[in-house]
């Protein structure tokens, strides 16, 4: 790099000392407009500096406050989402506690709300953690707003465990509105299957199932099952019978629990 030393500074410090006097001086003042033109361009370069130090400083300052706005609004905009994911929940959860309420018409039980906690990940037992608000019982019906879902199998204080219609160890009496119907659906992780359906009077596929209430353990009228394929079985008086449930708890926050009335 060059170095210029200190000579050049002093001729600068020298010229802009005489500038100074000579303006101060009568015969300045006299050319106080022509001298100021002359310097003009030497006043401009060496206000050139800082004008460009200041307009860097504004540039950062101006840059971090719109970073700032940026980092704000972006803030907002998942704010926003947020509370719309909550209410879109909210009504949700609203839509199915209202349709839950109209399964109080059967009678000869009380039904309460209850709070999904949880899904069992073993796709064979398909079974469901719930909250209730009231003490419920083993061998409660638990029902969506779409059909049946299973029965309570432990209870821990407000808090149950409930046994779905998926699962192999749970039978459940069916019927054909309008037919003499008696049958059985039983889980088979992930459909049901239909038993002691006769060959010769099989329901039509997408025929829905319904709760006989045989038996007592489960309230009568409650859709069960849609029919998804009948295959005929030779030498045997009964058809294969294939369905899927009625109810998708799976998306379901909200359940419903019936408990039989005490005489």
């Amino acid at each position: 790099m060059l170095r210029l030393g200190l000579r050049p500074w002093l001729w600068l410090a020298a010229l802009l000392l005489l500038l100074f006097t000579v303006q101060q001086s009568s015969f300045g003042k006299q050319l106080g407009p022509r001298l100021n033109l002359f310097f003009a361009p030497l006043l401009s370069a060496l206000q050139v500096p800082e004008s460009w130090w200041t307009d860097a400083s504004q540039w950062f300052i101006e840059r971090h406050q719109l970073q700032a706005e940026l980092l704000d609004s972006h803030e907002q905009v998942q704010r926003q989402a947020y509370v719309r994911q909550e209410r879109d929940a909210l009504r949700a959860e609203n839509a199915q506690l209202r349709a839950l309420l109209g399964l109080q018409g059967l009678t000869g039980f009380d039904w309460h709300a209850a709070k999904v906690l949880g899904r069992s990940p073993d796709k064979m037992s398909q079974r469901l953690m719930l909250r209730t608000e009231v003490k419920i019982h083993i061998n409660d019906a638990v029902v969506s707003s779409e059909g049946l879902v299973g029965l309570v199998d432990t209870v821990s204080g407000h808090r149950a465990v409930v046994r779905t219609i998926l699962d192999a160890s749970l039978a459940v009496p069916v019927t054909l509105p309008g037919s003499g119907l008696a049958a059985l659906v039983r889980g088979e992780g992930e459909r049901l299957a239909v038993e002691f359906v006769p060959q010769d009077h099989a329901p039509p596929r997408g025929s829905m199932l319904f709760t006989s209430g045989a038996g007592g353990m489960f309230p009568p009228g409650i859709p069960v099952a849609h029919i998804l394929h009948i295959r005929t079985v030779s030498g045997s008086v009964f058809a294969d019978v294939e369905a899927e449930p009625a109810a998708h708890w799976r998306r379901d926050a909200w359940l419903s629990v019936a408990m039989r009335k005490q005489q």
